[in-house]
């Protein structure tokens, strides 16, 4: 339906960019550590097997402190205080964890590995002719 000309337009709401606000739940401290590492964040220290400590590619910000998982009593504590970091970061990469992290998603990899051919390719000619015979034969 129109809207009469004198009636004022809607105003839409501002623009939010960025992910939505709070944390993403449940937040997996592998999953949260392989995108740290995938967006350029470097691993320093950390008591092995309890948390691990990340900081930002550009070196400057605050570090993150990681659980290696769930199993500890404080790893809630750890992981809610290491998002809230993230997304009080300045790093333009926190932005792209966070994101990655709210988006629910798959990731295929794949690629084509042809081994060389034993004997040459043949001739244009002779491509032509067996494509030709391949159309034939489907038709």
């Amino acid at each position: 339906m129109h809207r009469p000309p004198n009636e004022p337009t809607p105003r839409a709401g501002p623009a939010r960019p960025g992910p939505a606000p709070g944390p993403p739940h449940p937040a997996d401290p592998h999953i949260l550590g392989a995108l740290l590492a995938r967006h350029g964040w470097r691993r320093h220290g950390g008591a092995p097997g309890a948390y691990s400590r990340w900081t930002p590619p550009d070196g400057g910000g605050t570090s993150l402190i990681l659980p290696e998982s769930r199993a500890f009593p404080d790893s809630a504590d750890l992981l809610t205080e290491a998002l809230t970091a993230l997304e009080r970061s300045p790093s333009p990469s926190a932005r792209d964890v966070l994101l990655s992290l709210r988006v629910p998603g798959d990731e295929i990899r794949w690629w084509r590995e042809a081994p060389d051919p034993a004997a040459p390719a043949a001739a244009w000619a002779a491509q032509e002719r067996l494509r030709a015979g391949a159309r034939a034969m489907l038709l």
